[in-house]
């Protein structure tokens, strides 16, 4: 059977609490597997007569010259990770070394909070008829028309996973966000005659599964993930990250590590995209990594069915600036978010959830800011193909600098307005 996504190689990571292992498959290519051990956990101190409670599990930085590992040194704790993209470590610190922590002006301990996928379910939001008319809305279908689709270009999605069809695929999306954002990045057609396209249907993807099935994943978790798609930026050609989740900021994004990450993956050319969150109309609730200055990030647009702008409206759900900590001007940019169809994960906790939103047997009507910042994901790998050379802070320019008028005219909820691919992939 031919894949829904694509048709050029799909690389593929999985990140989990317990041993890790990283899985290589291709399009017309049997699963492979490589396994790679997770590193033991590491006490760096044993002695019991630390009291005072349980351990917390936290993310400690420092830019300091003995790092955040040696700011733990004869401390009551036990390191789980090194996470040298934000100069950090994954640690479960005892209440007393918490405080002696927080008192150090060269560190920052952050939470290892819960991290959520930016979606909305059809019964979150009053829907209206499915449609996905993006592509011709933001003009991307007269770009592959002419040949540019995103063909060499990698897009990694890190998510629920991806679900694809006769690939021996080891990594069963069973939450079905995952499957839903690839479609809208690079879906080619197939599981439904051609109606229902990506953005970048030549594209490929690079699956970093960071969720299973409940949807629920952390902050180290995601960490993790952007991490390895920093070390395989290289060999694997991945020139755009999507991240279609969020958390809640309580810190600048100067000293958040999920800033601080997508920062460290900005810097070695990876586009980098993240959804606005769907916390709106209240100024103040873009989610992070939305929230930082370098990103670009993506609100809700709802194109009422129709490729005309004259229509556009913005969906109530959509988060809004200023950013709640910075107040950096967000979002960047939106992009079609309400009632759009993608490809459906069967049997996925999404899709056993909402029967009402299958839009025939394969594929899926859904609404939010993920959604969104898929759309754009796919116009980035559009300007790269086009422009290899471009690094990011010129891909964001493109995009920017090309938008169209948005449908309030507040910066603070439109950005700098509407998508505009065909303008921003055209632009010499």
């Amino acid at each position: 059977m031919a894949s829904a996504i694509g048709r050029s190689v799909v690389w593929g990571t999985r990140f989990s609490k317990g041993p890790k292992s990283r899985r290589v498959y291709g399009a017309l290519l049997a699963a492979a597997m490589l396994l790679m051990s997770a590193p033991a956990h590491e006490a760096l101190a044993s002695d019991p007569a630390d009291s005072g409670g349980p351990k917390v599990k936290v993310i400690v930085t420092s830019d300091s010259a003995d790092g955040a590992r040696g700011k733990l040194k004869d401390k009551h704790s036990k390191i789980d990770a090194d996470l040298p993209s934000v100069n950090g470590v994954e640690a479960e610190v005892s209440p007393g070394d918490l405080a002696a922590l927080a008192a150090d002006p060269t560190v920052t301990v952050t939470q290892n909070a819960p991290v959520f996928f930016t979606d909305l379910t059809t019964a979150a939001v009053t829907t209206r008829a499915p449609a996905a008319v993006f592509p011709q809305a933001t003009g991307a279908s007269s770009l592959v028309a002419g040949g540019t689709d995103g063909t060499g270009v990698n897009v990694a999605v890190l998510d629920t996973g991806i679900d694809l069809s006769g690939e021996g695929n080891p990594f069963q999306d069973s939450y079905g966000h995952g499957t839903f954002v690839a479609g809208l990045i690079a879906g080619n057609g197939t599981s439904s005659a051609g109606a229902y396209m990506g953005e970048a249907p030549g594209a490929g993807l690079v699956s970093v599964k960071v969720a299973g099935a409940s949807g629920a994943t952390d902050l180290a978790t995601v960490l993790s993930g952007i991490q390895w798609v920093v070390a395989n930026q290289p060999s694997l050609n991945i020139r755009v990250l999507n991240l279609s989740l969020g958390q809640v900021p309580i810190t600048s994004s100067m000293l958040n590590p999920l800033d601080k990450a997508v920062e460290s993956a900005w810097r070695v050319g990876i586009v980098v995209v993240a959804s606005a969150g769907n916390a709106g109309p209240f100024n103040g609730t873009i989610l992070a990594p939305g929230d930082d200055p370098l990103v670009i990030t993506v609100g809700a647009l709802d194109d009422n069915g129709t490729a005309a702008a004259t229509d556009d409206a913005s969906p109530a759900f959509s988060s809004v600036g200023p950013t709640s900590v910075d107040g950096w001007i967000k979002p960047d940019l939106l992009a079609s978010g309400r009632s759009v169809v993608s490809l459906r994960a069967p049997g996925s906790t999404v899709d056993l959830v909402n029967p009402t939103a299958e839009v025939g047997p394969a594929n899926f009507v859904g609404s939010g800011t993920s959604f969104s910042a898929a759309i754009t994901s796919g116009a980035a790998a559009l300007i790269v193909q086009g422009h290899p050379a471009t690094e990011p802070n010129r891909v964001k320019a493109r995009l920017l600098g090309t938008a169209g008028p948005g449908p309030t005219g507040n910066p603070f909820v439109d950005g700098h307005g509407s998508l505009n691919a065909l303008a921003a992939a055209s632009t010499t």
